[in-house]
This record gives C-alpha cells, sequence and structure tokens, in this order.
C-alpha cells in the first residue's frame, strides 16, 4: 500500500540531488508534488519526465529567498491540488567555508535569506492555510549535521542550519495540538550536486573540517528521500520536534 496516497507535498529545491530524490520517492509513494526551484530547465525536464510516466506533479519556478514567489508558490498548489499536506524546505545554498574573520556579510545575508528566512516565511503561509482549514499537516526542515556541530561548513552555513534546529522545536512545539508536526533532517556527506558549487574553499574553515571531523561515509540521495517519505507518513505519527540524523554513522564515532 502507497504511504502517501492522496497526500499533497510542496519541496523546495526539487529539481535536483535530495530534493529531486525526494520528488520521485514521494510520487512512487502515490503523493501529488509541486516541485519548487529557480532552475527553470531543471524543472521542466523533472516535471516532463514525471509526466510521461502518468504521474501528477506541477512544477513552480521560484526563487524561495523572494516573498512573492513564496506566495505564488502556496497559491499555485492550491489552485492545481485543492489543498497542501507536506512541506519540505529541502533548498539551501553553502558559503565555502567562510569564517567570522574574512566575513563577506553579503553572503552571510544571502544565506540566512534562503536557509533560514525562506524556509520560515514558507512555513509560516502554510500553517496558517493548515490553521484555517483546521487540517493537520506536516513540515521537514533540512538542517545538516552541520546543525549540530561547529567545523561541517563555514559560519553562515553552520548558523542557519542551527537556525533552522530551533525554527523546527519551536514550530512542533506550539502548533503540536493543532496536529502539525515538524521535524528536522541531518543529512551526513551526501552525493549530490550542491558539492559543485564549493569552489576554493576558505583554507581556515576547511582546515577546521579537515583537521577535526573524521572522514565519514558518503550517502545517496535516494537514503535521504527514504527516510522522509517515512517521516511524513502516517507511520510516524509520534515523530514531532526531534532532529533525525541521516549520516551512515558519520557522527556516532
Amino acid at each position: 500500500m502507497k504511504s502517501l496516497k492522496g497526500k499533497v507535498a510542496i519541496v523546495t529545491g526539487g529539481a535536483s540531488g535530495i530534493g529531486e530524490a525526494i520528488v520521485r520517492k514521494f510520487v512512487e509513494e502515490g503523493a501529488k508534488v509541486v516541485v519548487a526551484d529557480m532552475n527553470e530547465t531543471s524543472v521542466k525536464n523533472i516535471i516532463d519526465n514525471l509526466e510521461d510516466q502518468g504521474l501528477e506533479a506541477l512544477g513552480v519556478v521560484s526563487d524561495v529567498s523572494k516573498k512573492a514567489d513564496l506566495g505564488k508558490l502556496v497559491s499555485e498548489t492550491i489552485l492545481k491540488f485543492g489543498t497542501i499536506d507536506i512541506l519540505i524546505n529541502n533548498a539551501g545554498i553553502l558559503d565555502n567555508f567562510m569564517t567570522v574573520s574574512d566575513l563577506d556579510i553579503a553572503l552571510w545575508e544571502k544565506v540566512m535569506d534562503v536557509n533560514v528566512k525562506a524556509p520560515t516565511m514558507l512555513s509560516q503561509l502554510v500553517i496558517n492555510y493548515w490553521l484555517e482549514k483546521k487540517k493537520p499537516g506536516v513540515i521537514i526542515n533540512a538542517a545538516s549535521v552541520g546543525g549540530m556541530f561547529g567545523a561541517r561548513g563555514g559560519v553562515s552555513y553552520v548558523t542557519s542550519k542551527h537556525a533552522i534546529i530551533g525554527l523546527t522545536k519551536n514550530i512542533a512545539s506550539v502548533y503540536r495540538e493543532d496536529n502539525i508536526r515538524a521535524i528536522a533532517i541531518a543529512p551526513g556527506d551526501i552525493r549530490t550536486n550542491i558539492g559543485n558549487t564549493l569552489k576554493n574553499p576558505n583554507t581556515k574553515g576547511w582546515n577546521a573540517l579537515v583537521q577535526y571531523v573524521a572522514t565519514g561515509p558518503t550517502g545517496e540521495a535516494a537514503d535521504i528521500a527514504s527516510v522522509v517519505a517515512f517521516l511524513v507518513s502516517d507511520e510516524a505519527k509520534f515523530v514531532n520536534g526531534t532532529v533525525v540524523t541521516i549520516d551512515g554513522g558519520w557522527t556516532g564515532a
């Protein structure tokens, strides 16, 4: 039996990497999925592919750092599918292992806009919809092992992912009586194209990782998608306000 049959899910950053893997896993489990991504070509490719398989999906080209795009994403989802059941705040960016001493405030603000402000604002829109309709919902926020430790990213990235864990716990605490769940996932080293954005990393920031953090196993995006599909299903209805680490044991040693 498909665990997400009849559910409608929004996945930001859904046209590549972990986001794409989540999209494909969700449709496999019977969900109707909205792929939100700023890469128009990638959105078109994945939607065309899914429709060729006879699957229901909607692509919305959107920049999550723009409030108007978030509003459009929610309204187009409701217009197309009539509801929202699941929100996956997956979109995020790296900061090239930036350090405090070499702080680029423009990059800091960009990372915070995408990694923190966008998930917060989108969660607000979706939660208000759920409250208005008096319906349950689930939010998955993409944190990282960088949100639990200090050396697994640059200063703005690590700070943003710590903030996402705080956001998740707050939502879960405030809205649990409304049957709204929020869970953070903390992937470890996952083979995706986001690593291609890491170019000439800050030497001091990179050395903190190399010198103090043991090398861990590398997972696949599908490994994350399988866990997320379980967490948003009714089988995980008692999982709320926590961080689920998915790193192959990297941080367990």
